[in-house]
């Protein structure tokens, strides 16, 4: 009798999870997919919508010379922007993951301080230090020659600029496979005779070609989408003349088109670098192999140092000293804040109101694709990569001709700040909550189904405190990403609504260099210390790992 009853309620249990598991989405599932999907793909239709519009006409563009030049300077100025990040980012990446350098995890948290340095805060910088008129041409012609000897403006400054500050993309990516390489494989080669140089460039670089490829497209889209960096040093990008062409000709079509093509651009770089991996394996662990291999420096430990620190300095350390001796004095510092004190709140509450909203949307998406596992779940996962893929002058535009035309009282209101920034970085709380949720087995919310919760009290009791601190490394990064934001502010904001980082490049303009120093430090404060506290935070728990 009792192994009858056992029988019936494993039964029971059995056929709640097979429920759990087979049943597809809700009408609140299928709302929320609806609702995000008009949300995120909208702005592209209407952009493409304006651009059909216009006939045959709005093609001719196409055939100018002058855009076909414009197609080559984007490009050219993003690959090699691309190149010189990898640079910077690889020798670092290799001596702060695999050798015994002293002081090597605060360094590693150091390193990654120039996401927090949005590149027109570095352009600014570095026009006061290598401008025509700057520091370093000053001292040159004051020593008694004839002409300046270096001038940061155009597309070598440019390059100069954006890979400076984006080289932490390559750190990040290239560090993290090689805290989770194989040892044995260069071990092999290193039993074979090779140097530790030779094996490195033989075994170890090829097997990194993945988290390359992924580091550089995040430079490469970056570049391709700046505008504050390149508009301060007078680089004529795409960005800045779809700018040119919103605000001194007021030409929305040509703007559009401009758009598409930049679209076009951004989605033929993405297809190339996913071709370019195939279907190749580059597997280098599996479960049970050793951690990967520290290398002692020797007397190679200076030279490490010095190659660290250059990078540092010319990222970190001499940007923020730049800004610290142009603001002058803490009086200053403090006068600015209380001055802007609006445009900090500004900021402050709109990246606030975008990082809790993505943080809920994304962890709607990301439960959906991970539990769910269907075509809605895939759709809106794709669907959410829209924002962070289209740069952020297209996707102002794109939201000015969608709701100019089909919710005017949105428009011109904060409002269409916060959604901008909401549809730019949703896929960073998208990332978030993925990442957490991967960790935790599906099999703890079936039991708790199984025991008479609904979905919603499985989700709240089970799953959302395990993972919770994946969605405030999400909310985290959102909200950093949404303090930095310039072009789509620059376009969306209505009247007399500025933020800091559009009085900074309002400053910059104006040859304001107090203003935009002290600014530019209140930015960097706000959105430096908490990535460094995560960075440090995420150090220190993989070397207890």
């Amino acid at each position: 009798m009792v192994s009858g009853d056992v029988r019936r309620v494993e039964l029971g249990g059995l056929w709640t999870l097979w429920r759990f598991r087979a049943m597809g989405p809700g009408p609140a599932a299928v709302a929320g997919t609806v609702l995000i999907i008009l949300l995120t793909a909208s702005p592209l239709s209407a952009l493409l919508i304006s651009v059909f519009a216009g006939g045959i006409k709005a093609f001719s563009i196409l055939v100018d010379s002058a855009i076909l030049l414009l197609v080559g300077r984007t490009m050219l100025l993003a690959a090699l922007a691309t190149l010189w990040a990898m640079i910077l980012g690889l020798p670092p990446a290799w001596i702060l993951t695999r050798t015994d350098l002293p002081g090597r995890r605060i360094l590693l948290a150091v390193a990654v301080l120039p996401l927090a340095i949005p590149p027109y805060i570095g352009a600014f910088t570095y026009i006061t230090l290598l401008g025509p008129v700057g520091w370093v041409n000053t001292a040159y012609q004051a020593a008694g020659a004839g002409g300046p000897i270096v001038n940061i403006y155009g597309l070598w400054g440019g390059i100069f600029v954006l890979g400076l500050f984006t080289y932490p993309y390559i750190l990040l990516m290239a560090g993290a496979a090689l805290k989770g390489s194989d040892p044995a494989l260069e071990e092999a080669a290193r039993a074979v005779g090779l140097r530790p140089i030779d094996a490195f460039r033989r075994v170890t670089l090829p097997l990194l070609r993945p988290s390359l490829l992924a580091g550089g497209l995040l430079v490469f889209l970056y570049a391709l989408s700046d505008f504050g960096a390149v508009s301060l040093l007078r680089v004529n990008t795409f960005t800045t003349e779809i700018f040119h062409q919103l605000n001194t000709r007021f030409d929305q079509r040509n703007a559009a088109v401009l758009s598409a093509i930049l679209v076009l651009i951004t989605a033929m770089v993405l297809m190339a670098q996913r071709g370019s991996l195939g279907r190749r394996s580059f597997v280098q662990r599996r479960s049970g192999v050793s951690p990967p291999t520290i290398y002692p420096l020797g007397r190679w430990k200076l030279p490490a140092l010095c190659c660290t620190y250059i990078v540092l300095g010319g990222s970190v350390f001499l940007p923020v000293a730049l800004l610290l001796y142009q603001t002058g004095s803490p009086i200053s510092l403090l006068h600015t804040l209380i001055a802007g004190h609006r445009f900090l709140w500004n900021s402050l509450w709109t990246a606030t109101v975008a990082a809790t909203v993505a943080s809920a949307l994304g962890l709607f998406v990301a439960y959906l694709a991970q539990r769910r596992q269907g075509p809605a779940g895939l759709l809106l996962t794709a669907t959410t990569q829209l924002g962070y893929a289209i740069p952020g002058t297209v996707l102002g535009l794109s939201l000015i001709l969608l709701y100019n035309a089909y919710l005017p009282w949105v428009y011109g209101t904060a409002a269409m700040v916060i959604i901008g920034y909401l549809l730019r970085f949703l896929p960073q709380a998208v990332q978030g909550s993925t990442a957490a949720l991967v960790q935790v087995d599906s099999s703890l919310e079936e039991a708790a189904r199984s025991l008479g919760r609904s979905g919603w009290q499985a989700l709240r009791e089970v799953t959302f405190p395990l993972i919770r601190p994946g969605i405030a490394a999400g909310w985290m990064l959102v909200f950093i990403s949404s303090m930095k934001e310039l072009a789509a502010t620059l376009l969306l904001r209505p009247a007399g609504f500025d933020t800091l980082p559009v009085r900074i490049w309002i400053a910059s303009i104006e040859v304001d260099n107090v203003g935009a120093a002290a600014t530019s430090l209140i930015l960097i404060a706000i959105t430096g210390l908490p990535l460094f506290l995560i960075t440090r935070r995420d150090a220190t728990l993989s070397q207890l790992d």
